[in-house]
Order: C-alpha cells, then structure tokens, then sequence
C-alpha cells in the first residue's frame, strides 16, 4: 500500500488584517472562505469543495494544518493546539 501525499505547515491569519474591521466588529472572526481559500493555495487544481465542518470560531492567529492526499482528494484538518478547529475535502 502506498503511502498517501502528506503537507504540514501552519497558516497566519493576521490579526491587523482589515477584514476584520467589518467580521465582526469589537469580535474578530476569521471568514471561513479564508481558511479554504488558504488549502486552496496549496492543493493546485480542484474540482469541488466538500464537507467543510467549523467546530467554533476561528480567531486571527496561527493554525497548524495538515494535508493527507488520499486518491483523488484532499482530507484538510486545521488544528490548534492540537484541537481539530475545520476538516473537509477538496476533491481533486
């Protein structure tokens, strides 16, 4: 069997990012078509966004993330101190 695709890094969301002027203001939230977007970038070429799940609110800072490629999609998990935050698929 062979071993799947794996990519590991960290993303930043940087909290003196503008957008969060307006989202929301007072209670900065990193956007969810953010967070996507960021796997976006890394994946190349994709068919289909699936299953994105947010399990609470994202705030701007630094997330670990990890990128298993199993087949013909991505399974995307971003953590933070080792808690899941998001998981979903990018199909390829």
């Amino acid at each position: 069997m062979e071993t799947p695709i794996c990519q590991e890094g960290v993303f930043h969301f940087d909290p003196d990012d503008g957008i969060y002027t307006d989202h929301f203001p007072g209670y900065p939230v990193v956007p969810g078509s953010l967070v996507i977007d960021a796997f976006l970038k890394i994946s190349g070429s994709v068919k289909r966004i699936e299953n994105f799940r947010f399990r609470s609110f994202l705030f701007p800072g630094v997330y670990q993330y990890r990128m298993v490629c199993l087949g013909d999609y991505w399974e995307c998990t971003l953590f933070r101190n080792e808690q899941i935050m998001v998981r979903g698929k990018l199909r390829t």
